[in-house]
């Protein structure tokens, strides 16, 4: 899925690289703890997380994800946006839980468990 198809599903913003927006992404992570999103292993996965921190865009960062959707309203600061513009992660923000946006994900065909032991 397209992470604009993505970004319309969620209702989301798009707060930065929205040149970027035609990337096919077939699975997600979702967690505000990045020690458990640091077992992904795939760099084609999307983060959802409520934590709205450089320290996410970081972790983005590290496992060459290509996007990072903030759930619960959550706003990032300049230096998150501009972490993220610096790594070429798309940055999005929505409204709804991170459960819905798992959830309504899901039931679009994001995969949760690629390539993840256990």
């Amino acid at each position: 899925m397209k992470l604009s198809q993505i970004a319309e599903i969620l209702n989301a913003q798009v707060l930065c690289l929205e040149e970027n927006l035609d990337i096919e992404i077939p699975a997600a992570v979702a967690s505000d703890m990045m020690s458990d999103v640091l077992v992904c292993n795939d760099s084609d996965r999307i983060l959802i997380s409520g934590l709205c921190t450089v320290h996410t865009v970081l972790t983005a960062q590290i496992l060459d994800l290509r996007a990072i959707i903030f759930v619960r309203g959550k706003t990032p600061t300049d230096e998150i946006i501009e972490s993220a513009q610096l790594n070429d992660i798309v940055l999005m923000r929505t409204e709804k839980s991170m459960f819905d946006v798992c959830g309504m994900l899901y039931a679009h065909g994001i995969d949760g468990r690629r390539n993840l032991n256990g």
